[in-house]
């Protein structure tokens, strides 16, 4: 007998009508899924006869019905498809305990362990190939199902050669290679350049040599040039749960000294992890990925992701934005995506693939700050008891609530153990924070002014003009300090004839502005 040792097979099935077969249109209608992309509603998914109309993926609504005006619609419920997907899923516990969904339309079982006698690998591989597509059918599902090393090569070769076939070991750089370069999903810029080069299949891509793509590309194009070749080895799955926090942890069939090797690995947790979260109906705000590295030490890094989000693409720009800073001590041999805490998600998921959005959200930007300069350089702000206004703060982490009626001494000041039984029952009153400018200017800017005989405060140089005060509140005594730069200064709360509103102050006959309100 010959056994092979550290081999991983795996069992694709993908069913390209099952998007609309759970909607419950037939094959033989021309029915369509949309959902909001780009602003208007779009095609996602369409049925056979409908792409025989002329209907494309990514087409609007109103360009799909002007081709075809018998055309049916279906709106995309994304947590009932993935809830769908999930139980598709469960039905290949039949053939493996390891599974995992490929959203939107394929699933995946791990089979390595089934007839590790070589000598009868392939009759067994076929066997259950038959069996998942005899299943697929008596579900109502036409499926393509394939087996290979690696389930993103089954995936490729089910989808774009539309087969069920087992493809032998060592043999998916073979399969790939009639392929089209569409088939591995490069980001659009990528994809552009290599067609621009004349790489227009998976086989072009293969056969450039590795110095021509390493330090040239992208990692995601050097991590496809690996796949292409044969050279990316696909991990053993997490065997199936029903509960629990989403957590993948997977071992590697060798070890792995480069990270771009581990990208499609990740990117495959990430989808996985994302299936569950949708089915769960929950987001995540942070992830954490810890490598095992060969010798038994650990390497970890937590992420933030900012605003709750499950959408696998988002999750892994974060993760591939980070680790080309990363570095690891030594070869991984296993890997672990986990979240801290999954939250109920609420609300709609904004398209982060839509080249209208400007603007990232507030939680977004700050995750990524976070993670690349961070926690002590990302800060947030806190008023203190401080005379000097300029100084009246501490930075605080980003994002801590801070009430902003009361100040930092009535918060110090109820935290005193204090030997009064009101005060220990009552707490101590809410000291409310003297008025204070948004906008400080540091150092204060040095003004004319001019002024009544009174005293009363007319008109004020600043900005290089003259500007009339037409209401002025005030005065307020600031001093102290005087351990450190002792001061003693008459404040004013003046509004100009501009409209804006000015913190000026008096200090040994010099005048200045110290603040806007505006």
């Amino acid at each position: 007998m010959k056994y092979t040792e550290c081999m991983f097979r795996y069992l694709v099935a993908y069913a390209p009508t099952f998007r609309l077969d759970r909607c419950g249109w037939s094959p033989h209608q021309s029915a369509v899924l949309v959902a909001e992309q780009k602003n208007a509603l779009r095609v996602v998914a369409a049925t056979p006869t409908a792409i025989r109309g002329g209907i494309r993926l990514g087409m609007s609504v109103a360009g799909a019905r002007a081709r075809l005006p018998q055309l049916d619609t279906e709106l995309l419920d994304p947590k009932a498809e993935a809830a769908d997907l999930e139980a598709l899923t469960a039905q290949l516990l039949r053939v493996s305990p390891s599974i995992a969904a490929l959203p939107p339309d394929a699933v995946v079982a791990e089979i390595s362990s089934i007839a590790r006698d070589t000598s009868h690998r392939s009759t067994h591989e076929h066997s259950l190939m038959e069996r998942v597509r005899d299943r697929m059918k008596h579900l109502g599902h036409i499926a393509h199902v394939v087996v290979a090393d690696d389930p993103t090569t089954a995936r490729c070769v089910a989808e774009w050669q539309r087969t069920s076939t087992v493809i032998p070991t060592g043999q998916s750089a073979t399969a790939l290679a009639p392929l089209p370069l569409a088939a591995l999903q490069l980001p659009p810029r990528s994809h552009t350049l290599l067609e621009s080069l004349g790489i227009h299949t998976i086989g072009a891509l293969s056969a450039l040599p590795p110095a021509a793509i390493t330090g040239r590309f992208k990692p995601a194009v050097i991590a496809a040039h690996a796949l292409a070749c044969g050279a990316i080895p696909g991990p053993p799955l997490t065997p199936w749960a029903e509960d629990g926090p989403p957590s993948l942890t997977q071992e590697l069939p060798s070890p792995v000294a480069e990270l771009n090797a581990l990208f499609f690995v990740i990117g495959a947790m990430a989808r996985d992890i994302s299936a569950r979260l949708t089915a769960s109906g929950q987001a995540i705000t942070q992830v954490n990925l810890s490598f095992r590295l060969d010798g038994g030490r650990q390497q970890s890094l937590a992420l933030r992701l900012g605003a709750p989000t499950r959408n696998p693409s988002h999750i892994l720009s974060q993760i591939r934005h980070r680790l080309e800073r990363f570095k690891l001590g030594a070869p991984v041999v296993a890997l672990t995506l986990s979240t801290s805490q999954a939250i109920d998600f609420e609300g709609r998921q904004t398209d982060l693939s839509d080249p209208n959005r400007r603007n990232e959200a507030l939680e977004t930007v700050s995750a990524r700050l976070l993670d690349a300069l961070g926690s002590r350089s990302v800060t947030g702000a806190r008023i203190t008891a401080r005379h000097r206004p300029e100084g009246a703060w501490r930075p605080v982490p980003f994002g801590v609530a801070v009430p902003n009626h009361v100040s930092a001494a009535s918060t110090a000041l109820a935290e005193t153990h204090s030997p009064d039984p009101v005060v220990a029952w009552e707490g101590s009153p809410e000291i409310l924070a003297p008025e204070r400018p948004p906008i400080l200017l540091v150092p204060p800017t040095i003004i004319e002014v001019e002024r009544t005989k009174e005293g009363r405060l007319t008109a004020a140089h600043i900005d290089g003009r003259w500007h009339e005060i037409t209401r002025i509140l005030g005065p307020e005594q600031l001093s102290g300090e005087w351990w450190h730069h002792p001061f003693q200064r008459t404040y004013w709360r003046a509004t100009l004839d501009d409209g804006r509103t000015a913190w000026l102050y008096s200090e040994h006959g010099r005048w200045a502005l110290h603040g806007w309100w505006d």
